[in-house]
């Protein structure tokens, strides 16, 4: 969580949410909103001949199957046998990459861009142009020994793909060496219609893009959407001085100050508003505001970002929760001085193991229809 501070972001809103249902796994969501002026940014598709280079950390065992491990069952014993999915980070390499996309002369360069997250080189690499020729044996790594599915598939951190023209390949290695970063080339755009990975010399992979672009087989289940109307009225409890010490010290409830002081809020210099205010600086705020970062210059432009949710509602009746997540955050936004009009949504859903329990699936359902009805 402390990432962001890390790499020298502020970070101007955090909350927990508690439920018994979150002791197994929890769920942490973030974002960060950054800006470049239009005549930096090209977004060309690849063609034929150019380069694909990366740029960024080494490529290690940390991460390998660690989009797929969230959605594993764990135990006790979990940390000694998938341990090495999770990723690590290295804040200071992070740092070097942000420096290097924050000059023009760069970015201009960049037809396109991905970063490696889920899946590694091959969804990184291999979803940035439809042909593609890549060479794993170029991928710089942490140590001997791994694997051609390993180099595939990891997903160790601070690494970006970014497809160059040829003729731009020398320059922007060289720009990425003046901020002490690695950049080499690791594949070349084609016309065959095909993702093609090469390991020691031999293709180990040679998918046809017409079929990547399926995303598989097609699956469907069985979902049954079911709430009790009632359950509102059933739970209903009269508002007492005890009932309303009771509430007080529920944690969802009880103060966070102590939580969101252990993070920087100032670093940066674009925080408008901080995550504590009131006369005795104890009262969370309703929104992140923070001015969009530019380089020798000031501004007014800022970036709100609010959230909504109670896991209490969300457990009696997802369908409401979704559409409320939607009312509640947009209220935030528009009281925190925000137009709802100019708002972009992002949904998280988080539900317990479905398999094929039609029920079970019927509460992500109802919860996707919520949201859907809030906005119509």
């Amino acid at each position: 969580s402390s990432y962001g501070n890390q790499i020298g972001l502020a970070t101007s809103q955090v909350a927990e949410i508690y439920d018994p249902g979150y002791k197994a796994k929890r769920m942490e969501v973030g974002y960060v909103a950054g800006a470049v002026p239009k005549n930096w940014v090209r977004r060309e598709a690849p063609l034929p001949g150019d380069r694909v280079i990366m740029v960024g950390g080494k490529t290690g065992r940390d991460g390998v199957g660690g989009a797929s491990g969230s959605s594993k069952v764990q135990d006790e014993t979990s940390i000694n046998t998938l341990s090495a999915e999770v990723q690590k980070g290295d804040a200071v390499e992070e740092r070097k990459i942000q420096r290097l996309f924050r000059k023009p002369e760069v970015t201009r360069l960049i037809k396109k861009c991905n970063d490696f997250g889920a899946g590694g080189v091959s969804v990184a690499i291999g979803e940035i142009a439809d042909s593609l020729h890549i060479n794993l044996d170029k991928l710089p790594t942490k140590y001997a020994g791994l694997n051609g599915t390993e180099l595939a598939i990891s997903e160790s951190q601070e690494r970006m793909a970014v497809v160059v023209e040829a003729k731009d390949v020398a320059a922007f290695i060289e720009h990425a060496s003046q901020e002490n970063l690695l950049a080499v080339e690791v594949a070349e755009v084609t016309d065959s219609g095909r993702m093609q990975v090469y390991w020691r010399g031999e293709m180990i992979v040679d998918l046809d893009r017409t079929f990547l672009d399926t995303a598989g087989t097609q699956k469907s289940m069985n979902a049954t959407a079911f709430c009790d109307v009632n359950e509102e009225k059933k739970n209903t409890t009269p508002l007492t001085l005890e009932q309303f010490k009771k509430e007080l010290g529920k944690l969802n409830v009880a103060s966070q100050k102590g939580l969101i002081e252990n993070f920087d809020s100032h670093v940066g210099r674009t925080t408008v508003l901080m995550p504590l205010g009131g006369k005795n600086l104890k009262t969370p705020s309703l929104a992140s505001v923070n001015t969009i970062p530019v380089l020798h210059k000031s501004t007014t432009t800022v970036a709100i970002s609010t959230w909504g949710f109670s896991v209490d509602l969300a457990n009696k009746n997802p369908f409401l929760m979704g559409g409320y997540a939607v009312v509640e955050s947009l209220a935030k936004l528009v009281a925190s001085g925000g137009n709802h009009k100019n708002a972009r949504l992002s949904f998280q859903e988080y539900f317990e193991k479905l398999g094929a329990d039609a029920v079970k699936w019927g509460k992500p359902l109802q919860a996707l229809l919520g949201a859907l009805e809030a906005q119509l």
